[in-house]
């Protein structure tokens, strides 16, 4: 016996039924029925506790009163007791009849073997055997319902529900369906309870309850009546292991598309590749810091304190104890004068008429015999042999140290032509071949400083590469022109020194002497030193500046800490990015799963039950995404070890800590992601999730 105290209907404010007490008895089959609109439906799933409860209604099942407030206790009640066959879609889309029957029996400690029995014998009274294996989608509406009644009976449940079960059905199907609704009253000993606007469905109640002018007119009311429920006990389940197997729900189809979760693995993959990028770093640092750092660094004696990156012609030369003192070191390779030879320069000849020359000369350059006037000076400097200079020239010819190099700037900006393999070039320029004193007022204050004396050479010579424009250093005032080998211009210089000794002790009133470089370029061992030898030259004079692409160790572990830094914020950014973008998907994806949840919480499963089992759902992708992104992880090591060069036991150690990160990182996103859109949907009413997907 299934009784109701004090039940009433409203809706948007208005009474749709005024309280009434019911009782429905075994065997019995009854049918509600009115006007459209009038509420039936809605009163359906009140007496099934599908709708949200009210305190002021008491419900009672064989004398005993169920908790409506405990919220577990309803769905244990509804998976013990109460069974609802809808208007359509009764059953879940992408499993067989057999699995939909069997998702009622979860809560039942029944063995796999038992559950096929239970399931087989009803299939076979109901003589739809053959539809065992079938999908939903290839039922027919009748067919449809009759599992929907089987899944009524495989449960034994008391209380049958039945929402204009044959609506959509032909003549042949509502015959069959109504005569298993009797027979489940008649024959099993259930209350069979039925919404319908069909009069022959109507007909066959036992209790026929006409719905109107919100009351409920019939024989099964109870009115002014306490018996039976003074007392009364409270109603608990019998059943002996409820809500304990939960099996993950499959799919048909994929539920994430296959380029969505290559798409989610790949983003993993970067981002536990970015966070344990760091750890290669360890072992290969020396070399890094030897590959990444130009080992040499030019020293500039600036006596005229401009903190200049230029080397000017007034800067006062080294003397040989300075040069001593500052290539005096174990950590230093070599040492070479910082050369240059112009376009123009002074010397004996033309020094009375310098400043006039100066002013109409007009500089060029012969190209493969083709002579073309330049816009302004150009000068030849130095290439030094550092770890980096080879990086910075696309080389015609390697085989051949003797020679010339333009750079890409200069070609750019005089608008040379095409200069390829095999391209020679023709110039008169001037080396400098000895010193003259001079002094120079800066701010009030007589400094002295040293000008360059030259000879002008005619030469040509093969060009040997490109210097590219990324070239990381501009020690000219001329700017980068032109270059060549700093031996090949120590030989030229020493050449024309030997050939034009100095046989004057004076020029123009300016005393003479030998040339000595204002500026020298040192060469280390290993890079690694620099900021020793920065520090212990700096300390020789408080004049010498030093121009290195890397004056600081220090500054170098920041950029290490930058790097490393900014690979885990890449990281973040990329879990994140993929967390919103698999939210999103997941609303998008969870939403037509919002009928699968009506059906769920139909047959008794809890929200807490439906959240547990997708998070299931969602474990087991973790896993597919963990073995993609695995391999996905083989690629991107195997690149890293063709980038870094590094060694196969630092790949393979990579490798092994990167899995171990990625099958956490894995789920947990795909948890994450997963929390908001499976609990907004699993925490809709059943009635709000059959209706909207109905």
């Amino acid at each position: 016996m299934f009784e109701i105290r004090n039940l009433s209907l409203s809706f948007a404010g208005r009474r749709l039924l005024e309280p009434t007490d019911l009782i429905f008895e075994r065997g019995k089959v009854y049918t509600i029925y009115g006007k459209s609109g009038v509420g039936k439906s809605s009163l359906l799933n009140k007496i099934g506790l599908l709708s949200a409860t009210d305190p002021s209604v008491s419900y009672f099942f064989d004398g005993k009163e169920i908790d409506i407030e405990n919220k577990k206790s309803v769905s244990v009640f509804i998976a013990e007791e109460v069974a609802f066959v809808f208007q359509g879609r009764n059953l879940i889309n992408d499993l067989t009849v057999f699995e939909n029957l069997r998702l009622a029996l979860n809560f039942y400690d029944l063995s796999p073997d038992e559950i096929e029995s239970k399931i087989d014998t009803v299939l076979a009274d109901l003589q739809i055997s053959s539809l065992k294996h079938a999908y939903p989608e290839d039922l027919s509406g009748g067919e449809e319902q009759r599992v929907a009644i089987a899944r009524a009976l495989v449960t034994g449940k008391t209380l049958i529900l039945a929402d204009e079960p044959t609506s959509s059905l032909d003549k042949e199907n509502r015959e069959k369906v109504s005569a298993l609704l009797i027979d489940l009253a008649h024959k099993y000993h259930k209350i069979v309870l039925i919404v319908s606007h069909d009069e022959a469905m109507i007909a066959i109640g036992d209790v026929q309850l006409h719905f109107k002018d919100h009351k409920l007119v019939g024989n099964c009311l109870i009115l002014n009546s306490d018996e039976g429920i003074k007392d009364s006990k409270k109603w608990s389940s019998c059943l002996s292991s409820s809500h304990t197997k939960l099996s993950v729900l499959k799919h048909r189809r994929p539920f994430l598309p296959r380029l969505l979760a290559f798409f989610i693995s790949l983003v993993v993959a970067i981002a536990v590749t970015s966070i344990n990028f760091q750890s290669l770093f360890a072992d290969k640092y020396h070399q890094l810091v030897n590959n990444s750092l130009e080992n040499g660094f030019l020293v500039i004696n600036d006596s005229l304190h401009l903190q200049t990156t230029k080397v000017l012609d007034d800067f006062l030369s080294f003397d040989k104890e300075e040069i001593t003192s500052i290539s005096t070191s174990q950590n230093i390779q070599t040492v070479n004068p910082y050369i240059e030879f112009l376009s123009l320069g002074m010397t004996f000849d033309n020094s009375k008429d310098y400043s006039q020359l100066q002013k109409n000369f007009q500089p060029t350059l012969t190209i493969d015999g083709q002579t073309r006037s330049l816009t302004r000076n150009f000068s030849i400097q130095p290439l030094y042999q550092t770890n980096t200079t080879q990086r910075q020239i696309e080389y015609f010819d390697r085989s051949n140290e003797k020679g010339i190099y333009l750079s890409e700037q200069f070609i750019s900006d005089e608008k040379l032509p095409n200069i390829v393999s095999g391209t020679t070039v023709t110039l008169a320029f001037y080396i400098p071949i000895s010193l003259y004193e001079s002094s120079i007022e800066k701010e009030g204050n007589i400094l002295k400083g040293d000008g360059d004396l030259f000879v002008k050479v005619d030469k040509t010579y093969p060009v040997l590469g490109i210097v590219k424009k990324s070239y990381p250093f501009e020690y000219s005032p001329y700017g980068n022109t032109l270059f060549m080998n700093i031996a090949e211009m120590e030989e030229l210089q020493n050449e024309a020194i030997q050939q034009h000794p100095m046989t004057k002790m004076a020029l123009d009133g300016f005393p003479l002497k030998s040339w000595m470089p204002s500026a020298i370029h040192v060469l280390l061992k290993d890079s690694g030193a620099i900021p020793e030898e920065l520090s212990r030259i700096r300390a020789i004079s408080s004049q010498i500046t030093i121009l290195s692409s890397y004056e600081n160790y220090e500054e170098f572990n920041k950029g290490l800490t930058y790097i490393r830094q900014f690979l885990m914020l890449l990281s973040l950014v990329l879990l994140i990015l993929v967390i919103a973008v698999l939210s999103f998907v997941f609303f998008l994806l969870n939403r037509p799963r919002r009928f699968e949840v009506g059906i769920l919480k139909s047959l008794g499963y809890s929200t807490q039950n439906i959240v547990w089992l997708f998070l299931k759902e969602l474990i087991g992708y973790g896993k597919i995404i963990s073995i993609l992104a695995s391999c996905l992880l083989v690629i991107l090591s195997i690149l890293a070890m063709q980038v870094l060069k590094l060694e196969i036991s630092d790949v393979f150690k990579f490798y092994l800590t990167s899995v171990f990160t990625l099958i956490g990182l894995s789920v947990s996103v795909l948890i994450i992601s997963g929390l908001l859109p499976i609990y907004t949907t699993c925490r809709q009413t059943v009635v709000d999730t059959i209706r909207k997907n109905g």
